[in-house]
């Protein structure tokens, strides 16, 4: 007689759970850094000029995409792939600059807003923010700051939105590498006499 209400009790019990969102699916990871389609980059060796530093500052990695089970991992990792290879060109013309010489340059960059987003359509959305810092590698010697952004959608599932965001981080890249060409001082200026 105990044993059906017992087992009435225990499946109210587990319905409720289940509802209540605790036994919802596990997120599945997309590595960005394998499915985006980015290019295979080998650390860069003492003759680069400018070093790329990428990181997340109050951004959850993996990040989660509004509207599925999925979350998309590697944000810093795929973000700094993705600036490396859009400034590759501005660093090869550096190469000779003074600095460069003496060392070369980091440029920090931090993701300080992330977003994305499976619309109901079946489009991703993607928004990223970020804040990148140049030094020089000698000295550490601060050279300027900016802000860089990009949003970014696409006609995919969000299992297959890798490459949508990577679009995004490439974008930020190629921002960069132009306030690099014309919108920093490369130079530290030199100490005041008195």
């Amino acid at each position: 007689m105990r044993t059906p209400r017992v087992a009435t009790l225990a499946f109210f019990a587990l319905a409720t759970l289940a509802a209540s969102g605790c036994g919802s699916a596990t997120p599945r990871i997309i590595p960005l850094l394998r499915t985006s389609g980015a290019p295979i980059v080998q650390t860069p060796g003492d003759g680069t000029p400018l070093e790329v530093v990428s990181r997340g500052t109050a951004v959850p990695d993996p990040l989660p995409v509004r509207g599925s089970d999925i979350v998309y991992g590697d944000l810093e990792g795929a973000l700094g792939i993705a600036v490396s290879s859009a400034t590759g060109p501005w660093a090869a013309a550096h190469r000779k600059y003074p600095v460069a010489v003496r060392g070369g340059w980091t440029v920090l960059v931090e993701v300080v807003g992330a977003d994305a987003e499976l619309e109901s359509g079946g489009r991703v959305v993607v928004g990223l923010d970020v804040r990148a810092t140049l030094r020089t590698r000698n000295g550490n010697v601060y050279l300027g700051q900016t802000q860089l952004g990009c949003h970014e959608g696409g006609l995919r599932s969000a299992d297959e939105g890798a490459p949508v965001i990577y679009r995004c981080m490439t974008r930020i890249g190629r921002d960069l590498a132009g306030w690099l060409d014309g919108g920093v001082r490369l130079d530290p200026l030199a100490p005041e006499s008195g």
